[in-house]
Order: structure tokens, then C-alpha cells, then sequence
């Protein structure tokens, strides 16, 4: 079997809040985007995997959210991972563009430097260095 792309698709109740945090606080480089009847979405280029995002029409009461886009629940236990050559200056560069992302720098059990916050659907997002 060869495996010719690898893509993680997110479904957000709120596309506004997740398109800042991933295009703004991530700054991760867009690859694609569209806007139909019945969803919104945007590929964005993460390292050699792809992320895509997707929400609920822009037409859409966000109170009326079709229950695809709610992230809320026990099924949801997606967890993103980025690797990075430095833990420091990744976060750096993140709260640099957005104050309001929490989370601090600590080792891990590995001892590798890591951080780790969440995506406005409460998706767990991690950066850490590699391991040695």
C-alpha cells in the first residue's frame, strides 16, 4: 500500500474562531478553501500532513449548528501533535500573534521541551521538539 497523503479533518461549530486560531495564531499556510450550501471549509498545509477544517454554512444560526460541527462530547478525543525544531521559539512566535493562547513551556517525559493549548473546539494541540 502506498499512503500518498495524510489529512486530518476537523469539524468546528465556530469557522471564524477556528480560521484565527489556525490561520492567524498558527499562521499555518492555507492550501484551499471553499464556501457551499451545505459546508465551509479550508485545507492548510501542516509539515507533510494536511489539515483541513471544516464548519457549518456561513448562512447558518451558530445556535442551530448542525450536530456534524459540535466538537462537544465523549467521542471527541482527537488530539493534534505538531512536531517542531524548537518547543521556545514556536511558542514565541504563537503568542507573538496571539496573547490569548494559554499554555506554558515544560519537559515532557521524555524530556523533550513541549507546550501544549487548545483550538477553539477544545481540540488538545501540542508542539514539541523531537525526541533525542
Amino acid at each position: 500500500m502506498e499512503i500518498r497523503q495524510f489529512r486530518v479533518v476537523i469539524r468546528s461549530s465556530n469557522f471564524e474562531r477556528a480560521m484565527k486560531f489556525y490561520a492567524g495564531a498558527l499562521a499555518l499556510p492555507q492550501i484551499e478553501s471553499w464556501n457551499r450550501e451545505d459546508e465551509r471549509g479550508t485545507v492548510f498545509q501542516a509539515g507533510a500532513a494536511l489539515l483541513e477544517v471544516l464548519g457549518p454554512p456561513a448562512s447558518e444560526d451558530p445556535r442551530d449548528s448542525d450536530e456534524r460541527f459540535v466538537g462537544q462530547g465523549p467521542l471527541i478525543k482527537a488530539t493534534l501533535v505538531f512536531d517542531v525544531l524548537s518547543a521556545q521559539k514556536a511558542f514565541e512566535e504563537i503568542q507573538f500573534r496571539e496573547k490569548n493562547i494559554p499554555g506554558g513551556l515544560q519537559k515532557d517525559d521524555q524530556g523533550r521541551m513541549t507546550f501544549v493549548t487548545h483550538d477553539p473546539d477544545n481540540i488538545r494541540v501540542i508542539f514539541r521538539e523531537p525526541g533525542a
